[in-house]
């Protein structure tokens, strides 16, 4: 009887451990908070905070550690641990927030698909928020006269022109496994040892 209550107890406590971990391959697009967008960021401190614009939009997270490939910068391929779950940056680059003509539309945040450039026109900028995964066309740009894109230029797309209210600095990353790889055996072999098989 106390081992099938010992079997319960574990697999409830294994059960909420899996729910309370994002589901694997999930990206999440993340926007740091504080420093505008640059192509060149260094890896920011501990503490830092990120803001999740997608999935769950505006979800504040604590960074509590950095796995950095040695170039000081945040990069494809380095490791970033949120909340203290561990993630892989899978992307890296700037996020549009932009706003349309006033009182018909809200804001939209996008990603470039392509390697942004210093004019726009011709490239393809992902939706992030509110509608994910909508790609639109950017059919014009009127610089701000620094040459480059940045806050107070206008951009077309949608048939209307938009105003680029600020550019951030954003990763997708996707959750690394909870378990160490050469755990899973050992918990699959707790559970021949407890099952029998």
């Amino acid at each position: 009887m106390r081992s099938r209550h010992c079997l319960s107890v574990l697999l409830v406590a294994a059960s909420l451990a899996v729910a309370c971990v994002p589901a694997a391959g999930q990206s999440i697009h993340l926007e740091f908070v504080g420093v505008p967008g640059r192509a060149d960021m260094p890896v920011p401190p501990v503490c830092s905070t990120w803001h999740e614009i997608y999935p769950n939009h505006c979800t504040p997270h604590h960074q509590t550690d950095y796995g950095d490939d040695g170039d000081g910068f945040v990069s494809v391929c380095d490791q970033i641990q949120l909340d203290g779950l561990s993630y892989h940056i899978d992307w890296v680059g700037p996020t549009y927030y932009v706003e349309g003509i006033p009182g018909r539309d809200v804001g939209v945040y996008l990603e470039p698909q392509d390697i942004p450039g210093r004019n726009p026109v011709c490239e393809t900028w992902h939706e992030i928020y509110p509608d994910y995964c909508i790609a639109h066309h950017i059919d014009g740009w009127e610089d701000n006269g620094d040459g480059i894109v940045s806050p107070c230029d206008m951009v077309w797309f949608n048939h209307m022109p938009w105003h680029i209210e600020s550019i951030g600095f954003n990763i997708i990353v996707t959750p690394d496994s909870p378990v160490e790889p050469d755990s899973w055996s050992r918990i699959k072999q707790m559970f021949r040892t407890l099952f029998g098989s």
